[in-house]
């Protein structure tokens, strides 16, 4: 992460994006107020296709590759310091293009699977009319029901959201010779200036998204193309791919190495070996089975795909493919109480836990986006009529947990978040959202206020009270559980998931148990961000069980 300039540049992103209606996305760039050369922008591109190897391009009409792609995600860093680490370390991919008729596939190995440990495995098909995945390409529970068996493995066809990703990020890969097709879809934008360098560009306005392509003026190949982009933390913001290390391969330029960013911060670093053109391949590499394409999902409008999320959590694993976006196509979301004025949304992946202090409401987490708040506050509202939400806890500062709680704010809750999150979430809630088609609507107030824990925050109205403390953990920096101590009940999100089955011993787990120790609390349960209820009474005697041995 180029930490220096992010801040010392954002004035000049601010124009750019106001320019093209996209304001507030902070990147590392600015605008010259005159294009660098006359060039139209299709003359722009016809200099790029000649760069690249004119009529070389278009004889390229298959490609096999090799790549290895080390991969971040800073919305499950264990701190908003440093959002590189802990890295999801790194994949390998084999890769077959039909580039003439616009079809990939991808064989992926050793991805990281951060629930287990273990890594996987899994071919991946992309054509114009649908997207089929063969083997674990997501973690254990997050194969979508639709999923049937192919030779002992799970299979399924893309969700509509999946299908946008895979061939917006395809197409921006081939961004040259895609402008050189749709000449009509190429029109003219304002030089873009990166970490000093300025770069005259064109904006090309594809079905799957806008880009804006960024040219080297000494050799007019395609330096950036970057895509505006919400992201559920940061905000508006944009993405870049920074192409280098271009090869001549039977004549045509090709980059060999293609770093991602986004809003300066490392997402993905992909590097090319074994690069063939023109290989013979077999036309079934790319057949998906004539029962499931007939019932497989279209791409959806790129104006509500979550990106982001979609790219981020393939890499970890934990990328849920379902166009219901927060559980299976058929779940539904329901309120449940778990003690006495304290209750929490069930039936999705994430929950969220709500606190009746009589005048007004404590929510804890604000998971996914603000479309699963939006359902969320519904059921609230059915059940706390007329009762306001004064505070929104974060227990930690993960995306999965975090991405929704923009329409908390706009109801008036104030954020709580633990020891050295402040800042960061203070600089994020400020963005703008203009990209978020799921922001609070116009007429709502929303002036963001966030409370920085030291070490512990309470609130008590009459006889009810609840106290969250910060804790040592090895998940994320600043984490806090929760604790009502008239119902004995404790509350925590990702270093225990709560339910009927108690899971085996783990660091995780083990942190909790020594932070109600050390606080002196005394649950006897726990709820929070997922699953359902636990019994800490067993928990805390197997990790004792253990750490004696």
């Amino acid at each position: 992460m180029r930490k220096s300039t992010r801040t010392a540049r954002l004035m000049g992103a601010v124009s750019l994006m106001i320019a093209f209606g996209l304001a507030g996305c902070e990147s590392n760039q600015q605008t010259s107020s005159a294009s660098m050369t006359t060039m139209t922008p299709q003359q722009r591109v016809d200099a790029a296709y000649a760069a690249m190897g004119g009529d070389a391009v278009a004889d390229l009409k298959t490609i096999s590759l090799r790549a290895h792609i080390a991969q971040w995600d800073p919305g499950s860093s264990y701190s908003v310091a440093d959002p590189d680490k802990p890295g999801l370390n790194a994949s390998e991919v084999i890769q077959i293009r039909d580039i003439e008729h616009g079809r990939v596939h991808n064989e992926w190995w050793d991805r990281p699977k951060n629930d287990d440990g273990t890594r996987r495995s899994y071919a991946e098909i992309i054509t114009p009319e649908a997207g089929w995945v063969v083997g674990n390409d997501a973690a254990t529970g997050r194969t979508p029901k639709r999923a049937i068996m192919v030779d002992g493995k799970p299979a399924h066809t893309f969700s509509g959201r999946r299908m946008t990703v895979a061939l917006r990020e395809q197409e921006r890969l081939d961004i040259v010779p895609a402008m050189k097709a749709h000449p009509d879809r190429v029109v003219a934008i304002a030089d873009q200036t990166v970490d000093g360098k300025t770069y005259p560009s064109v904006q090309y306005n594809s079905d799957h998204g806008t880009f804006i392509v960024m040219f080297d003026p000494a050799t007019n190949l395609p330096a950036r193309v970057r895509t505006p982009d919400w992201d559920a933390v940061e905000g508006d913001s944009m993405f870049d791919a920074e192409f280098s290390d271009w090869r001549d391969v039977a004549g045509v330029k090709i980059p060999f190495r293609t770093f991602y960013q986004l809003n300066d911060i490392s997402i993905a670093d992909m590097t090319y070996r074994d690069v063939v053109a023109n290989p013979g391949i077999l036309g079934s590499l790319f057949d998906i089975p004539p029962d499931q394409l007939a019932n497989a999902a279209k791409p959806v409008d790129p104006k509500i795909v979550p990106f982001h999320w979609a790219i981020r959590r393939s890499y970890s694993g934990f990328y849920f493919d379902s166009d219901a976006m927060y559980g299976d196509e058929d779940s539904t979301i329901k309120m449940v109480d778990l003690a006495p004025y304290v209750s929490e949304t069930q039936g999705w992946s994430h929950n969220t836990v709500f606190i009746d202090m009589g005048p007004y409401l404590i929510a804890m987490t604000a998971p996914n986006d603000d479309g699963q708040s939006v359902a969320t506050l519904k059921l609230v509202k059915e059940k706390y009529p007329n009762k306001p939400i004064r505070y929104l806890v974060l227990d930690h500062h993960h995306v999965d947990h975090v991405g929704g709680m923009r329409q908390y704010i706009a109801e008036g809750a104030t954020v709580v978040i633990g020891k050295g999150n402040g800042e960061y979430f203070r600089k994020v809630l400020a963005r703008p959202q203009t990209l978020n088609w799921n922001a609070p609507a116009a007429d709502k107030p929303y002036k963001p206020e966030v409370i920085e824990v030291e070490d512990k925050w309470t609130v008590t109205e009459g006889d009810r009270e609840v106290s969250f403390y910060v804790i040592d953990n090895p998940h994320a920096a600043g984490q806090m559980i929760g604790y009502v101590p008239s119902a004995r009940l404790g509350l925590v999100t990702d270093i225990w998931n709560p339910g009927p089955v108690l899971p085996a011993y783990n660091p995780n787990l083990a942190s909790v148990v020594h932070a109600v120790e050390k606080l002196g609390i005394q649950p006897t349960k726990f709820g929070g961000g997922h699953g359902t209820l636990g019994d800490y009474v067993q928990a805390a005697a197997l990790v004792h069980a253990v750490e004696k041995k």
